[in-house]
């Protein structure tokens, strides 16, 4: 009667003792399940956070492009504007200078004309030199030239 009741307190003992381990271990499953769910919970965030800032980057970039896009437009305007300006002002102006540069090559020889005869022919060149104004020659504006003044900035 001892060994069965000692059978019977083994048995119960038993029992107890696999539902312990039984509880324990769902409540590791359970702990587990738990540190899973909030490890996707926080990797999904990070991703819209990632994702919320790499399209904020983006923006910012269009942006920037459309502001450097405009920037280019606006000096390329510009650029040709001054050009056209130039080229209108060119025919005035160049036939203008021309006759002014004729107008005074022609009263300095007549002031050279008019000097005394002792005058050495040395002393007249000299004095020509001196005087002399470089030839004003017609310009064109050309492709290269244009080009390697589009970076300058005015002072």
């Amino acid at each position: 009667m001892i060994s069965l009741e000692l059978n019977k307190l083994e048995h119960t003992a038993e029992k107890q003792n696999v539902l312990r381990i039984k509880e324990e271990e769902r409540r590791h499953r359970d702990h587990v399940r738990r540190k899973l769910s909030l490890w996707r919970q926080t990797e999904e965030e990070r991703k819209t956070q990632e994702m919320l800032l790499l399209s904020k980057i983006g923006e910012e970039v269009n942006r920037e492009a459309r502001y450097e896009e405009q920037c280019k437009k606006v000096n390329k305007d510009a650029h040709r504007k001054k050009k056209a300006q130039l080229e209108k002002k060119i025919p005035y102006y160049l036939p203008k200078m021309q006759r002014n540069y004729l107008q005074r090559e022609g009263s300095e020889e007549n002031v050279f004309e008019n000097r005394s005869q002792d005058e050495t022919e040395d002393e007249r060149e000299t004095i020509k030199d001196k005087a002399s104004y470089p030839r004003i020659k017609k310009m064109s504006v050309t492709a290269g030239h244009q080009k390697s003044h589009q970076g300058q900035k005015r002072k």
